[in-house]
């Protein structure tokens, strides 16, 4: 995960997992807004169950997921606020939109200009690209670097 760009106060982060997916967010114990971009579309539901977790309890408030199978993504990290409620853990709500066959960039610019609910507004934005080829990496770069310059 890399420093792409600032825009004033706000920092936005591009990076990339392969199997074994792990993410470790460069947003040091804050809260983010994450673009997941999936390109792999053979996740697990243990790998996708676990990654969801890696992002929650890392400080995603706000995600947006796109791609391969973007639905059940939501519904996953949604999920991990249910196991959180259910078993009494304290956790922070979590805001979750899935955009199935959208062009990258108009993702981009929702993840851009609604990533926001109550009082909650994003100083971080972390981009994710899981998997699948490497054209798709830099059309998602390339759209973020545009949008965000």
């Amino acid at each position: 995960m890399h420093l792409l760009t600032a825009c004033g106060d706000s920092r936005v982060w591009f990076g990339r997992t392969d199997r074994p997916y792990v993410f470790a967010s460069p947003c040091h114990n804050g809260e983010f807004a994450l673009l997941l971009v999936v390109g792999d579309g053979d996740v697990s539901p243990d790998e996708r169950a676990a990654l969801s977790e890696q992002f929650v309890r890392q400080g995603c408030r706000y995600a947006v997921c796109a791609g391969s199978a973007c639905t059940l993504w939501d519904d996953s990290i949604d999920m991990v606020g249910v196991m959180d409620d259910i078993e009494s853990r304290p956790a922070q709500f979590v805001m979750t939109t899935w955009h199935d066959e959208e062009p990258v960039v108009d993702v981009v610019e929702f993840f851009a200009l609604n990533t926001r609910f109550e009082e909650w507004v994003a100083a971080a934005f972390v981009v994710l690209v899981l998997g699948g080829p490497p054209e798709l990496e830099a059309e998602v770069r390339a759209a973020v670097e545009k949008r965000f310059g």
